[in-house]
């Protein structure tokens, strides 16, 4: 389908369709053994999967679902300790805790920990703005250097939870507590899909478009009714981009690198030969058939600088030291 065929608006409800199939067809291939350090709040924890709670019931903070609020019992008089610091792994878009064995980072997080790393993973509302998931990975950020003692932590976020970060150490004033911010494939310039996905949907409400992500965030995330899908695809968007970066400029205190992926057998010989890594041409990547239609659309007709993973262009990924691109697309990169 070409791309002008791909915007007509009479294939509205048909893309829709697609960009919701292939974000939760590549749930099987990314799950998230996303354990939080405590348990959520007993209120909270009353509320089971087979049970949706009552509409009257007063809902505690998005940031109080995923972890309660610090106390003071749980730090001490230790001074913070420097590097090497712990790792917390922080996921994207639609991410969640775990659905059966499948967890989000494969092994990554044991391999880590097998190497003598403290590495934590995060878990924030699966379909919400950069702004609120920025406030409850601060949650975890406070928990994990209250457990650890240790003065900073490093960062490393797949997709949209690189904005998350951005936000949390530039509006949220962390960047005292982070030392690095590692992203992959986070879309800092924006996404082409969430914007063709918001010029989707004429006439649907709000209120359509997050009952999606809730029927969908219920069965594997904390956040259970609250979702807010169109305002997270308004962050993801192009069009947001650069009001985001004006308001969330880097903190000198962070070292920042980036990576990218890239997909549908594109070299990236053009977007992605200036990475410090070297950029292996030799290798490359089929993208999930899910993933087709949209790695074409990103490519705009221009595969060599539009080379993509099948959701962020190599030229949006790109964000401090860009450390180059890996052979995956938007789900094999975790």
């Amino acid at each position: 389908m070409s791309a002008k065929r791909l915007l007509e608006p009479s294939h509205a409800s048909h893309v829709l369709r697609l960009v919701i199939a292939s974000l939760f067809a590549g749930l099987v291939h990314c799950g998230a053994d996303v354990r939080p350090v405590t348990d959520v709040t007993a209120r909270d924890a009353a509320v089971t999967q087979d049970s949706p709670p009552s509409e009257d019931a007063e809902e505690p903070p998005l940031e109080d679902v995923f972890f309660a609020p610090l106390d003071a019992s749980v730090s001490d008089a230790q001074a913070p300790t420097g590097a090497p610091y712990p790792v917390i792994l922080h996921h994207g878009f639609a991410g969640f805790r775990d659905i059966g064995p499948i967890n989000y980072y494969f092994n990554v997080a044991n391999d880590l920990r097998a190497r003598g790393e403290r590495v934590y993973e995060a878990e924030v509302a699966p379909f919400d703005t950069p702004a609120t998931r920025a406030g409850q990975l601060a949650r975890v950020v406070d928990r994990v250097l209250a457990e650890t003692h240790a003065a900073k932590v490093v960062l490393i976020a797949h997709s949209q939870g690189g904005l998350d970060a951005r936000y949390m150490i530039s509006s949220l004033a962390y960047g005292d507590r982070v030392a690095a911010l590692v992203t992959v494939s986070t879309p800092h310039r924006g996404t082409r899909m969430a914007d063709a996905t918001l010029g989707f949907i004429p006439g649907a409400t709000a209120g359509f478009i997050n009952a999606i992500a809730t029927a969908f965030g219920w069965t594997y995330n904390e956040a259970r009714t609250r979702s807010d899908l169109r305002g997270a695809l308004v962050g993801l968007s192009e069009r947001e981009s650069v009001s985001f970066n004006n308001l969330n400029v880097d903190d000198p205190r962070v070292t920042y690198w980036s990576w990218a992926g890239r997909s549908n057998r594109r070299t990236g010989e053009l977007m992605c030969r200036d990475g410090r890594n070297a950029n292996e041409t030799f290798r490359l990547d089929d993208v999930v058939p899910p993933l087709f239609p949209f790695a074409v659309f990103l490519e705009q007709g221009d595969p060599l600088s539009n080379v993509n993973d099948g959701m962020v262009t190599v030229a949006s990924a790109r964000w401090g030291t860009f450390m180059g691109c890996v052979p995956a697309d938007h789900f094999d990169e975790v």
